[in-house]
């Protein structure tokens, strides 16, 4: 039953389009402060090569959770158009309640290794100053030098950011660090190299933390872990938190692998049974099947030229025909004319702040993604055939769209509660699509005769 709540839920999750984004050249706002009832508005510019393209924005909070997602696009001159926020509307004043600074980072997703370019801004709902300022963490170099330590050969970098539960997604005020050697009146023996800079952030981490959610976030956090590799250079998130690196210890499981057996057998079942390739990429991260066998990793064959003509490609030794679609876009952007309607940026906010949050839904969109994509392009392009289509679909979604905006309002952090509110929305949506039509049918018939 949960599986199937799940499935309805997430079958609409994905109606919002891939977007084309842009390289960020500057992003910023308005001002730096705001409080309940101000508008925010965001500005910045593209480079040339990339105008005419979609931007999205996601703003964290001040604890570094996911607050909402804008959608924008850039002119041809490559300037940045987002929709303002307006705090005090019914929609975002639930989301903005928290004082502190807030990050908004502007990015695309045509380039994976892209992080994407954020600003800061402070947010009241009184519109009290918030300390430290997102001026203040925008501007490191206002903070005065430190005191002169005694002679010493250790560098120290010292900061006045104060102790907080979860560190600021950008730079604290981090004091310039000073390096004295103490001078020899006379030759002394060869000293040890001193040890390399470390950087010392009050309160990074905090001890009562799981450690892990410190190296989830540097792995899923661009912004995160462009303030964290700039403050803590040649340093690893695993060394700074305290936990092992699995790139620098290499893992053992007890009798594996047994030495009575053939390796290529594990090689085989690696290659052929997903729970043991699930089980193994676990438990030896980072690490080849073969090298942990003691077998030679295979060459990688060279690819091989003019061997299909134009249009074909070679699979399993057969040169087989290109499969091209036409659709582009998937069912709702088609429905709506545009990624940057309400209803399609409702769907995309309800899947990246309420779905993926929840590890099954997580799970879920990776395969339900290659379900979806199989046949969505072709339903949208018969919406672009037929204005008729078009409108047809886009009055059946509404009241669908309607009560899955439900889920934009409410807080969700666990399977159980996306369960709970799935299946209440679902009744809603059977209740609406087929028992008040079925009624209607029967009333009609009862009056036929």
């Amino acid at each position: 039953m949960k599986t199937l709540a799940l499935v309805l839920i997430l079958l609409v999750a994905s109606m919002a389009v891939a977007p084309a984004f842009a390289v960020i050249q500057s992003f910023g706002t308005d001002k730096t402060s705001y409080k309940k009832g101000d508008k925010i508005t965001f500005s910045g510019k593209t480079d040339a090569n990339h105008a005419n393209k979609m931007v999205s924005v996601k703003i964290y909070g001040p604890s570094g959770g996911f607050v909402t997602l804008l959608g924008g696009t850039s002119d041809s001159d490559g300037i940045i158009t987002i929709n303002p926020v307006d705090t005090g509307s019914t929609k975002y004043s639930s989301k903005f309640s928290q004082k502190g600074v807030y990050n908004a980072t502007a990015f695309y997703d045509d380039e994976p290794n892209y992080k994407g370019k954020f600003t800061l801004f402070d947010y009241s709902e009184d519109g009290s100053p918030v300390s430290p300022s997102a001026a203040e963490l925008m501007n490191p170099s206002s903070t005065p030098p430190a005191a002169t330590p005694p002679p010493t050969t250790t560098t120290t970098t010292t900061t006045t950011t104060p102790p907080a539960t979860q560190p600021p997604l950008q730079p604290p005020k981090t004091e310039a660090p000073k390096t004295e050697t103490p001078k020899d009146e006379e030759p002394a023996a060869a000293s040890p190299p001193a040890e390399k800079p470390k950087t010392v952030i009050p309160g990074f981490p905090d001890p009562k933390k799981d450690p892990q959610t410190y190296v989830d976030r540097y792995k899923n956090e661009p912004a995160f872990k462009e303030w964290f590799d700039k403050y803590f250079p040649g340093q690893s998130i695993y060394e700074v938190v305290g936990l092992p690196d699995p790139a620098k210890t290499a893992p053992t499981v007890p009798g594996f692998p047994d030495p009575t057996k053939d390796p290529q057998t594990y090689v085989d079942r690696y290659n052929n049974d997903l729970a043991f390739k699930t089980w193994f990429d676990k438990y030896f991260p980072g690490q080849s099947i073969y090298t942990v066998v003691g077998l030679p990793e295979p060459k990688a064959e060279e690819p091989k030229v003019g061997v299909c003509g134009e249009g074909t490609v070679l699979e399993n030794g057969v040169c087989v025909v290109v499969k091209k679609s036409g659709g582009g876009c998937l069912v709702a952007t088609a429905a709506y004319g545009t990624e940057l309607a309400p209803q399609v940026q409702g769907l995309r906010e309800m899947r990246d702040g309420v779905l993926l949050k929840t590890e099954s839904g997580s799970k879920f969109m990776g395969g339900f993604n290659a379900f979806y994509y199989s046949f969505s392009p072709t339903v949208a392009d018969w919406e672009r055939q037929s204005p008729l289509f078009k409108d047809v679909v886009r009055t059946a979604l509404t009241p669908l769209l309607s009560s899955l905006s439900i889920l934009n309002s409410v807080s969700i952090d666990s399977d159980q509660e996306l369960l709970g509110y799935g299946i209440g929305i679902i009744l809603l949506n059977v209740g609406m699509y087929f028992v008040l039509p079925a009624a209607v049918i029967l009333q009609i018939r009862k009056r036929l005769r």
